[in-house]
C-alpha cells in the first residue's frame, strides 16, 4: 500500500523524524533496527533511490541545479563593508564579494545532499573533532567519533592495476570501516591528468604522508569516492541506508510532505517544553501527527534552524516580526554559519589531451554512457578524485614563512568576535591551530574538467581543467534565518564570505599556490604552455596585486555549510547540548551538519554520518534501547 499523508498521520509513532537526507536516514535505519519501536520520516523530496541519474558518478554534473534534484537554495547578495583593528583605531576595508548571489546545491529527494554530491570520500583531521570538545561537549572528541566513521563504511580495496596507476600506496585499511552501510572505492577511470596530481604534489615535496583517514597525515594524493565497487555506482544513504530496511513493519517514510513546525503539550512546561508531534503540509493540505518519544531534526544547515524557528524556539525579534509566538528565547538559532569558501585556477590543456568535460559532448557521453551500462567502467565512473589537505605553511614559499604569525597577529583579537557568544574560543582554536605546519588550512583539489558545458566556439572546445583551494578554518561567521511564516519559503541565507580580513589572505596565498603547482611537472606536462594559458577570468595569470580583486569576484562556496544550530553551552552560541536536545526542551533533537560547531577539513557528508550514527546512539542509549 502506498504511503498516503492521511495514513501516515493516523499511525502513533515513538519517534518522528523530520528530514529524510543524509543524516535522517542514518536515524530511521538504526532506531528502527529495534522492532518494539515505531520510526516515522517525513521528506520534502521524492524517492530517486533507482534514478541512474544519481547513481551513475559522473551524471552529478547533471544533477546540480536541476529543479528535479537540488532545492536550488542561493545566499543572499554577499556584499558588505568591514572593519579591521590597526593599532587602536577602526579601519574601514573592503573584505567582501561584489554583490553576487552564490547558489547553495541542497539535495532534493530522500538521501538529501549525499544524493547529489561530487562524491569525494574525504575526512575530517583529529584536531578539528578534538576542538569540538574543547568548546565544551563532552564525549565529543576524535577517540569518541573514530569509531562512527568506521561504523558507517565498507573500504573496498582497488585491484592491483588501479592501485598503482594511482599510487595507494598511502592506504592504511585499519583506519577504515569493512561493514558500513556506505562504500568507499576507487574509481576505475583516470585520465593523464588525473595521473599527474600525486607525482606532481611529491616532486614538490608535499605529497602524500599517510592514510587521511587517520586524522593528521596531509598532502597529495588520490582520493576514495564513495562508490561501490562491484558496479561502481553511487553509494549514499538513500542505498545504503533505507533500501535495505524500508519494508521493516516498523518503518514508515512519507515523501513530497513538507514540515511546518513542531507540536509542543501547552499543559507540560514545567522541565522544558515537551514535543509532541509535528504538522506538515501535503499538496496544500495539513495535517497532525504525533509521537510519544522524541522528534528529531535532520532538515539540514538551512532548515533546522527553519523549523526551530517556526515552532516558536528562537530570537524573539525574528519570530515577533513574523507574529510566531515565542515559546523559548534563544538567539543563537540560526547563527553560527560557517563554510568552505573556495576559488578555482583554470588550466588550457594540451592539444589531444582528454578532459571530463567531454561529457558536455553529446557524442562522447552517448558513447561513455553504452561503456558504462555494458560492463561499468569508462569516463562515466570517474569524478572528483583529487584532494591535497595542506597546512598554511606548506602553500607559502620559503620567504613568506613568517607570514602566518603575520596576519593572526593583525586580525586576531579584533572586533569580529566582539558581541558574538562562543566565537572569541572558536578563534582562539583557529589561530592555534593556522599556525601549526601539521594542521589542515586548505584543501586542494581537482575536478578534470571544469564541470560545465563549454562556451565559445562551435564545436565547443573541451579543452580546460578547474582545480580549487577551499579555506578549512574560514573566520567569516554568518546565519540562516526566516523570512516568512511560510515553510516553503526559503530562507535568508547569508554566510557573509570574505567578512573576516584574514579568509581573503589565506585564499589568496591557496590560489597563488595552485598556480605554481600547474606550472610544476608533471602536472604542466598535460597544461599548455606548461602551466601558463589560463582561464579566461584571468588570462595574464594571478599575482599578489590581482588575486583579492579575482577572489571576490569569482569565489564560489564548497557547499559545506556547517553550524546554525551549534552544539554549544548555551550561553556560548549553542543551541543544541552534547546530547543534541534543543535547549529549552526536554525530547526535541537536532541531529545533522547543523550541530558542529567548528569546521572540519574535508568534505561534509562523511562528518554527518558519524554524527548520524552517534546521535542513534545517544537516543537509544537515553530511552535504554
Amino acid at each position: 500500500m502506498a504511503m498516503t499523508a492521511q495514513l501516515f498521520s493516523s499511525i502513533s509513532y515513538d519517534y518522528l523524524i523530520a528530514g529524510g537526507g543524509t543524516a535522517g536516514l542514518v536515524l530511521a535505519a538504526r532506531l528502527s533496527s529495534n522492532p518494539t519501536v515505531n520510526v516515522g520520516v517525513i521528506e520534502a523530496g521524492i524517492d530517486h533511490t533507482n534514478d541512474p541519474s544519481i547513481l551513475t558518478p559522473l551524471d552529478f554534473l547533471s544533477l546540480r541545479e536541476n529543479p528535479v534534484y537540488d532545492w536550488n537554495y542561493t545566499t543572499v547578495p554577499q556584499v558588505r563593508t568591514a572593519s579591521h583593528s590597526q593599532g587602536m583605531e577602526l579601519m574601514p576595508t573592503q573584505v567582501n564579494l561584489t554583490g553576487q548571489n552564490v547558489p547553495q546545491a541542497r539535495g532534493k529527494g530522500l538521501g538529501g545532499s549525499s544524493a547529489i554530491n561530487y562524491m569525494m570520500f574525504t575526512h575530517a583531521a583529529k584536531a578539528d573533532i578534538d576542538d569540538w570538545a574543547a568548546l565544551g561537549n563532552p564525549g565529543w572528541n576524535w577517540d569518541t567519533l573514530d569509531s562512527y566513521y568506521k561504523k558507517f563504511e565498507t573500504y573496498e580495496a582497488p585491484p592491483p592495476e588501479i592501485s598503482n596507476e594511482i599510487d595507494a600506496t598511502y592506504i592504511n585499511a585499519s583506519v577504515h570501516g569493512n561493514s558500513g552501510p556506505i562504500h568507499g572505492s576507487f574509481s576505475p577511470f583516470y585520465t593523464d591528468i588525473q595521473r599527474a596530481w600525486t607525482p606532481t604534489y611529491k616532486g614538490l615535496g608535499i605529497g602524500f604522508n599517510g592514510d587521511m583517514r587517520d586524522g593528521v597525515s596531509q598532502g597529495g594524493y588520490t582520493n576514495l569516492v564513495n562508490q561501490n565497487q562491484g558496479d561502481h555506482s553511487r553509494s549514499y544513504s538513500a542505498n545504503g541506508y533505507y533500501t535495505p530496511n524500508k519494508d521493516r513493519p516498523n518503518l514508515k517514510v512519507l515523501t513530497s510532505a513538507f514540515v511546518n513546525n513542531v507540536l509542543f503539550d501547552p499543559n507540560n512546561k514545567s522541565k522544558g517544553l515537551v514535543a509532541t508531534g509535528l504538522n506538515f503540509t501535503v499538496n496544500g493540505s495539513h495535517f497532525i501527527v504525533n509521537a510519544t518519544k522524541e522528534i528529531v531534526i535532520c532538515g539540514g544547515v538551512i532548515n533546522s534552524p527553519q523549523i526551530l524557528e517556526l515552532s516558536g524556539i528562537g530570537n524573539p525579534d525574528i519570530l515577533n516580526k513574523y507574529g510566531i509566538p515565542v515559546l523559548y528565547e534563544n538567539k543563537n538559532v540560526g547563527e553560527n554559519l560557517q563554510d568552505h569558501p573556495q576559488i578555482r585556477v583554470a588550466n588550457q590543456v594540451n592539444d589531444g589531451v582528454i578532459t571530463l568535460d567531454q561529457y558536455f559532448n553529446k557524442t562522447f557521453r552517448d558513447e561513455a554512457r553504452q561503456l558504462y551500462n555494458t560492463n561499468r567502467t569508462g569516463m562515466l565512473t570517474s569524478g572528483v578524485t583529487q584532494n591535497a589537505p595542506l597546512s598554511w605553511s606548506q602553500v607559502l614559499l620559503a620567504n613568506q614563512q613568517s607570514r602566518p604569525q603575520q596576519l593572526v597577529n593583525q586580525f586576531y583579537p579584533g572586533p569580529y568576535e566582539v558581541g558574538k557568544p562562543g566565537v572569541a574560543e572558536q578563534f582562539a582554536l583557529y589561530a592555534k591551530r593556522l599556525l601549526d605546519p601539521t594542521e589542515t588550512y586548505v584543501c586542494e583539489t581537482m575536478f578534470a574538467g571544469t564541470g560545465s558545458a563549454p562556451t565559445g566556439p562551435d564545436p565547443p572546445l573541451y579543452n580546460y581543467v578547474g582545480r580549487t583551494a577551499f579555506l578549512t578554518r574560514a573566520f567569516s561567521r554568518g546565519s540562516s534565518h526566516i523570512n516568512s511564516v511560510d515553510p516553503l519559503a526559503y530562507p535568508d541565507f547569508d554566510p557573509k564570505y570574505m567578512s573576516h580580513p584574514l579568509d581573503i589572505e589565506m585564499l589568496a596565498d591557496a590560489a597563488l599556490h595552485m598556480q605554481r603547482v600547474g606550472q610544476s611537472p608533471p602536472l604542466s606536462f598535460v597544461f599548455k604552455g606548461n602551466g601558463t594559458v589560463y582561464g579566461k577570468d584571468f588570462p595574464s595569470g594571478l599575482t599578489d596585486e590581482n588575486v583579492r580583486d579575482y577572489i571576490r569576484k569569482f569565489l564560489v562556496t564548497g557547499w559545506h555549510p556547517i553550524g546554525t544550530c551549534s552544539m554549544q553551552p548555551e550561553g556560548k552560541g549553542g543551541v543544541v547540548s552534547p546530547r543534541l536536545v534543543v535547549y529549552g526542551t526536554t525530547n526535541l533533537r537536532v541531529v545533522d551538519a547543523s550541530i558542529a560547531p567548528l569546521h572540519v577539513r574535508g568534505n561534509t557528508q562523511t562528518m554527518t554520518y558519524a554524527i548520524a550514527e552517534y546521535g542513534a546512539d545517544l537516543i537509544k542509549e537515553d530511552h535504554g534501547e
